[in-house]
């Protein structure tokens, strides 16, 4: 059968088999987190371009009444200014908006333009206080005519109707429609709050950039490729040894026939 022949038994061919279908996979996964890599490098980018423009007149990039999707990535981060009045009775909080790892809320305030057309104002974040069920103390939105200076950001679209114990004033997605489409017209993106004029209450904190890392994912792809090497190694290393052994057992036992001929020879007499 040869030095490898071992391999074509069942149990040799069973882990090749496994070999052959982990090894790729682990190259997969490492090729899946290299792509993961430049989406992030790309939204960095984003965030690092389009962040850093000179604020614009908001209508100059958004047309009030227009559908969701035309908030795309181009826009997405884009510095606006806009200018009106709060409409702190249609005001609410989106849950769990985790920040440095504390639970909190968004604040959702919608903002009447001069032109009459409705925009959603993410203010800023409040940290939970109490039970879940309970609603903090929000400070209250700048009264009268307000100029607020924000990034563009894409509406949210929630999963299906909200809980039925959901608090009132409450909701789970930042949802630009259902927080200011009974108002009017209402822009297809919301602000994120950089600062306002008059200023609000510091008991908001304005929402910071995101991390602009490259995160895990280089490091990651560089361990699914190691696994894949661990992997063949691992198998070769196994037949290496399965061979040392099957050579110790067939010369244990050409030792054994060859012990056991000359017994017979010396048992067998002569002439």
């Amino acid at each position: 059968m040869g030095k490898y022949g071992f391999l074509r038994r069942p149990k040799w061919l069973g882990l090749l088999a496994a070999v052959v279908i982990i090894v790729p996979s682990f190259f997969l996964l490492s090729r899946w987190q290299l792509s993961r890599l430049d989406e992030r490098r790309h939204y960095n980018d984003l965030v690092t371009n389009q962040g850093a423009a000179k604020p614009v007149p908001l209508e100059s990039l958004l047309t009030a009444g227009a559908p969701t999707s035309t908030v795309t990535d181009q826009l997405r981060w884009r510095p606006v200014i806009v200018t009106g009045h709060y409409d702190a009775a249609h005001q609410v909080l989106v849950r769990k908006r985790p920040l440095n790892g504390t639970d909190g809320f968004w604040v959702a305030t919608p903002l009447i333009t001069d032109s009459g057309a409705v925009v959603v104002v993410n203010r800023g974040w409040i940290k939970v206080s109490g039970a879940a069920t309970s609603t903090p103390h929000v400070p209250a939105a700048p009264d009268g005519v307000v100029t607020v200076v924000g990034r563009i950001q894409p509406s949210q679209i929630g999963d299906g109707p909200q809980p039925p114990d959901m608090p009132i004033g409450q909701i789970s997605e930042l949802d630009i429609a259902a927080i200011g489409g009974q108002l009017g017209s209402v822009y297809p993106g919301f602000v994120e709050l950089i600062s306002s004029t008059p200023a609000q209450d510091s008991g908001l904190q304005a929402l910071p950039l995101p991390d602009l890392t490259d995160g895990p994912h280089l490091a990651y792809a560089i361990q699914w490729v190691l696994f894949a090497g661990v992997t063949v190694a691992g198998y070769v290393m196994l037949a290496r040894r399965e061979r040392e052994y099957e050579a110790e057992l067939a010369e244990e036992r050409a030792l054994k026939k060859a012990v056991a001929k000359a017994e017979a020879a010396e048992r067998t007499p002569n002439g």
